[in-house]
């Protein structure tokens, strides 16, 4: 399928670093300033042919952040309706919500595998000290066991 616009998909905006991770995570605090902006392509005709890529001014990064927060899934009227109030082109609105689901997708892996290795710890300390736990128990039962053949061979 052809892109409107033409050329490389990568040229009409670049994905976040791995640097930009923490960067407007809803219900977490971010490294950066609240004032950082995110890359975006700017002007009228996308990034190609050499126009410089600028950034999203802090209000419409702010305005996008509590868009996603209502939904994370952009449907073409609300594209073109925050295009148009942000002063952006559509593909910018659309390849922000992109960037920033895919930022979410690896918060929430990551909130996953904390949760799930916090549990995998509580588990391997229980099951350590059942494991301690019928060691004592099977060293009592050989001794109950030895002081029985012991009571048996002498009551004969």
């Amino acid at each position: 399928m052809k892109r409107p616009g033409g050329g490389n998909p990568s040229s009409h905006l670049q994905m976040a670093s791995p640097n930009d991770m923490d960067y407007g995570v809803v219900g977490m605090e971010a490294d950066g300033d609240a004032e950082e902006e995110m890359m975006a392509c700017g002007g009228g005709g996308g990034c190609g042919g050499g126009e410089k890529k600028r950034r999203l001014s802090a209000e419409q990064v702010r305005a996008l952040e509590r868009s996603f927060e209502v939904e994370n899934k952009l449907e073409p009227e609300r594209k073109a309706r925050l295009a148009r109030d942000l002063g952006l082109q559509p593909r910018q609105v659309a390849v922000w919500f992109q960037n920033r689901r895919a930022r979410w997708k690896t918060k929430q892996l990551e909130r996953d595998y904390n949760a799930l290795r916090h549990s995998y710890d509580a588990l391997r300390v229980d099951h350590d000290a059942l494991r301690r736990d019928k060691e004592a128990l099977l060293a009592e039962v050989r001794a109950a066991h030895a002081r029985f053949l012991v009571l048996y061979v002498r009551n004969g």
